[in-house]
């Protein structure tokens, strides 16, 4: 001590020891009401002749060049947790300070070790983290900008020593790998409990893993709801892994993992179904407009409670269960005035399923000519099941069938194809075309004739095409895509970018021309593909901002499950969208309409544009189909164009992925008085507009009807599935 006076001129020298010791007589006297005359008498009694200022110990704290006078430990620990009584007796805090605690992660883990230091909650923390405090780290860690640089360790644990010096503290600054966890877990007797609060999916697995072995409680605070995870490895030594949500994740496994390939396992393991809302929404914003994930200080200095308070209980043999729990303060405390409204089912308007009844009544508003002959039942059943090959966006199959009086009737069934993008039914209107290019073909292979009258009834839409069939006459030329009906598929798998073959471009560009009025175009310049990923993902991102997008896309289309895609046999299994798992992951976190409603508000949501700009970036090149009008009539004989190109393409051996969202977005948007799009949306459409017209050239007397993108690529592992016939296909007077 004389030492530091001596040679530390700065030396700051704090001495309460009066203090302290007033308090320690209090304390050891509750019952009597103490007079300030009366402490001199009673500190001298204490003191037994002893100066005060060799009494107990003097602490130094050289990081602060601060000497501080202390009670020796047994006086002190007395007078720090006296105020703990009765919420923790005597005995008690006799066995918690006995108790060894480790720390992994010192972000949340600041609060936490901070927390059970202050309640001492135990004799010894074992404090682990590889990183140094940052600026942007203050937003949640307790500590002042003089601090900045140094080691999360370093200054948690000085804070711990300057709140309780008698605190066995140890740190790991490195943070934990496999040449020191032993040590961690093990060294001067085996830890206690575990509390495993780190970014790092390694050692969150390979510390349970070690805790297992040992037989240690692991608890893990989320600050997020107040999520807090226990798993009793003490008392349940098979117990699996994150409660079973770690998967097949084991040591061995992790070290080949990318930071990519972790995310499915970390959103799995965090339950991306009940986290908040807004981490939702900026999970989905990381490395877009955030570099990471938020916390905020309110919900860690929560979690160093809720966390303190559960390890308490464990160590008192008060608390035995493992799971997961929240305190949420939101849905606790909340502004019931404010309740957000989800879109339900039927939200917007779906019109009602057809039914059998509801087609026969339709087909008596046609005025029908005699067939003198009708097809056979498996001639009949080829032709419907080519017709329902036919593609529609997002795999809706908008059709329903009635084979009445020798002739088929094509119905339009809304309910399955309402939605933004149907403005207009113009999106149903191509997969219709699509479907009578097929019936041609497919009754042209057989020997027939298909012969439409398309939209027969003027004041009945929902009636599509009346097709009659007749004995073929005259050899058609595209008898050799029949095959190619049944393999006919979207792929959305990527190559290595390779430039469209002359003669695949000439004869796809020909087959397109073949159809009335239809022309296609190919855009295959690196240029023109930068400038394509920007207006096409762009579009993406506000379909799904949207929120009828969002419902259209996440309700309707999405199928997320094996039970999900053959339950309705209709829609996207997202397995067949080619998209790393990690942006699988993200589409599931984007299924909730409050966390994407947040995005809208604030024009956010590029993370959306990441799912097709690789793909269009990587295409062999871009076409569109375009037309001289832009009517029903005019998106239909584009669709029958579309079907041409599209068989022509797969039959080459060439992949064809649809991106057409900008088509149907763009004739929403140019719709008077359109109440769909607010002002941003209907800003950002009008400049996507511009930029795609000029980037296409199209004259002003065209108008494109569909997008796609062309690849060499692998065939797909998975595909659309299609509704039974049974659910489409009726017959009347059998």
């Amino acid at each position: 001590m004389q030492y530091l006076i001596k040679h530390e001129p700065a030396l700051i020298i704090r001495d309460e020891m009066e203090g302290q010791l007033r308090e320690l007589i209090k304390s050891n006297n509750p019952s009597v009401k103490i007079k300030m005359e009366a402490y001199p008498a009673l500190l001298q009694q204490h003191l037994n002749g002893r100066a005060m200022n060799e009494y107990g110990v003097w602490i130094y704290y050289p990081w602060n060049k601060c000497l501080v006078h202390l009670l020796d430990e047994e006086e002190f620990i007395e007078v720090r947790t006296n105020r703990n009584r009765y919420k923790i007796t005597r005995n008690e805090q006799n066995i918690l300070l006995g108790k060894k605690i480790g720390i992994i992660g010192l972000s949340v883990g600041q609060s936490i070790a901070l927390t059970l230091a202050m309640e001492r909650t135990c004799g010894e923390l074992r404090l682990a983290d590889f990183d140094t405090v940052e600026l942007s780290n203050l937003n949640r860690i307790r500590t002042g900008l003089h601090n900045l640089g140094l080691k999360k360790t370093v200054i948690a644990a000085r804070e711990i020593c300057e709140i309780d010096p008698y605190l066995r503290v140890k740190t790991f600054n490195n943070g934990l790998a496999s040449d020191n966890i032993d040590e961690f877990f093990m060294a001067g007797g085996k830890l206690d409990l575990l509390v495993e609060v780190c970014d790092g999916l390694d050692i969150k697995i390979i510390s349970r893993f070690k805790a297992r072995e040992l037989q240690v409680p692991v608890v893990m605070d989320t600050n997020d709801r107040g999520m807090l995870d226990v798993e009793r490895y003490d008392l349940e030594p098979d117990r699996p892994i994150l409660h079973g949500l770690a998967g097949d994740l084991d040591p061995s496994k992790i070290t080949n993992l990318t930071n990519e390939e972790k995310i499915p396992y970390i959103v799995k393991m965090i339950g991306a179904e009940t986290i908040s809302t807004r981490l939702k929404a900026s999970m989905l914003e990381v490395e877009q407009s955030i570099n990471t994930w938020p916390q905020l200080a309110s919900s860690v200095t929560l979690g160093g409670a809720i966390t303190t308070d559960v390890c308490r209980n464990i160590f008192l043999d008060q608390f035995h269960d493992s799971g997961r729990y929240y305190i949420d303060t939101e849905s606790i405390l909340k502004d019931k005035s404010q309740q957000q409204v989800i879109p339900e089912s039927n939200t917007y308007g779906e019109p009602a399923l057809l039914t059998l009844t509801d087609l026969e009544e339709i087909a008596s508003k046609y005025i029908s000519h005699p067939v003198p002959a009708g097809l056979e039942n498996n001639e009949l059943q080829q032709l419907v099941e080519a017709a329902c090959l036919a593609p529609s966006g997002g795999n809706a199959q908008p059709w329903k069938f009635l084979y009445k009086n020798n002739s088929l009737y094509i119905f339009h069934d809304a309910h399955y194809s309402h939605s933004l993008l149907d403005h207009k039914n113009l999106g149903s209107y191509v997969a219709f075309g699509a479907m009578l290019e097929n019936i041609e073909i497919k009754a042209a292979s057989i020997g027939l004739a298909a012969i439409p009258v398309i939209f027969p009834v003027d004041s009945e839409k929902r009636l599509i095409a009346v097709v009659n069939f007749d004995n073929k006459i005259t050899e058609t030329t595209y008898d050799y895509l029949a095959p190619v009906i049944g393999t006919r598929m979207t792929n959305r798998n990527t190559s290595v970018r390779t430039s469209l073959k002359a003669d695949d471009a000439g004869a796809l560009r020909l087959i397109a021309s073949t159809v009335a009025e239809a022309s296609l175009s190919f855009y295959d310049s690196v240029e023109c593909l930068n400038e394509f990923a920007e207006i096409l993902t762009n579009t993406e991102r506000l379909r799904f901002l949207h929120p009828r997008g969002h419902y259209d896309t996440f309700v309707k289309e999405l199928r997320f499950t094996k039970e999900e895609v053959t339950a309705t046999s209709d829609g996207l299994d997202v397995n067949t969208l080619n998209v790393k798992p990690s942006d699988i992951a993200a589409l599931g976190i984007a299924k909730d309409p409050a966390a994407i409603s947040f995005l809208h508000q604030m024009h956010k949501g590029s993370g959306f544009k990441k799912i097709t700009r690789e793909n269009i970036l990587t295409a062999s090149a871009i076409g569109v189909v375009s037309m001289n009008g832009h009517d029903a009539l005019h998106f239909l004989q584009g669709g029958r164009a579309v079907e041409r190109v599209w068989l022509e393409a797969n039959y080459r051996a060439i992949a064809l992925q649809p991106i057409s969202q900008i088509v149907f977005m763009t004739e929403l948007a140019m719709e008077k008085d359109n109440k769909e799009f607010n002002c941003y949306e209907q800003e950002e459409m009008a400049s996507i507009r511009q930029r795609f017209k000029i980037i296409t050239g199209l004259a002003d007397n065209r108008y494109p009807v569909f997008v796609f993108r062309l690849c060499y690529a692998q065939v797909p592992a998975v595909r659309s599935l299609r509704r039974p016939l049974t659910d489409v296909f009726f017959k009347s007077g059998y």
